[in-house]
């Protein structure tokens, strides 16, 4: 399987994986190896099943989807996701607000995840377990809590996406419940922008979020990240292990 996600990223595929799902993503540079990298992910699709690989998630424009014939007949279209970009080099950021790292898989960072997300302990300490399995050398300083009079209102986990030239992008974002709707969500999207910057050393930041997350996508645009013009289907495979 390994040989088969080195040979689609030589074909301009570009992966992350954890013990549960490979996650593949498409863009432009790739549309001259189209019929190529549709018969790779038929492989993948057979040898993720005989890994254990619950899952195989793809991500591309529909144009280059389209080309994808044997790969689009197999799986399922689940969303459409729109992306924003920012260079970060020359970028001036502002001073930062008040911030802690926590180490990711402490219990109080997970009960903090288990209260953001409105989820189980055991769900939220998953979430980070395979967020260290996908960034093995990255996660202990991405678990950022942005903190108002001493207390918790964000959390940001920023990193460099591997396999890049140091493109910075954000694996998850939430402000606490109690304090959504008071323009908090902007500040911690520009404190994970300052951090992707002075602490990761990232030139770029490309960010993705679901065509109908307006909010998310006010924000992006209030914090100087230009929208492509083009969208991004994801699809997904499920495999009945």
């Amino acid at each position: 399987m390994e040989i088969i996600l080195k040979e689609l990223q030589s074909k301009g595929v570009h992966y992350i994986k954890n013990s549960d799902t490979i996650m593949l993503e498409i863009l432009n540079n790739a549309r001259n190896n189209l019929l190529e990298i549709d018969g790779l992910i038929q492989e993948l699709i057979v040898c993720s099943s005989l890994n254990k690989i619950k899952k195989i998630r793809l991500e591309c424009p529909l144009n280059i989807l389209n080309q994808l014939k044997e790969t689009k007949s197999k799986m399922y279209i689940t969303g459409e996701r729109v992306l924003f970009t920012k260079n970060l080099v020359g970028d001036k950021c502002l001073i930062p607000p008040y911030y802690e790292i926590w180490p990711s898989l402490d219990h109080k960072s997970i009960s903090l995840l288990s209260e953001f997300m409105g989820i189980s302990l055991k769900e939220a300490r998953r979430f980070l377990i395979q967020m260290k399995e996908e960034l093995p050398s990255q996660s202990e300083k991405m678990f950022t809590v942005y903190k108002k009079n001493n207390e918790p209102v964000g959390v940001v986990l920023p990193h460099i996406e591997p396999h890049t030239n140091n493109e910075g992008r954000i694996f998850w974002i939430g402000v606490h419940p109690h304090f959504q709707h008071k323009g908090i969500g902007k500040e911690l999207h520009s404190l994970g922008l300052y951090r992707l910057k002075k602490d990761f050393h990232a030139d770029t930041y490309l960010g993705i979020t679901q065509v109908d997350n307006f909010p998310m996508k006010k924000i992006m645009l209030s914090n100087d990240c230009t929208q492509y013009k083009h969208t991004l289907v994801s699809l997904d495979y499920i495999n009945k292990l």
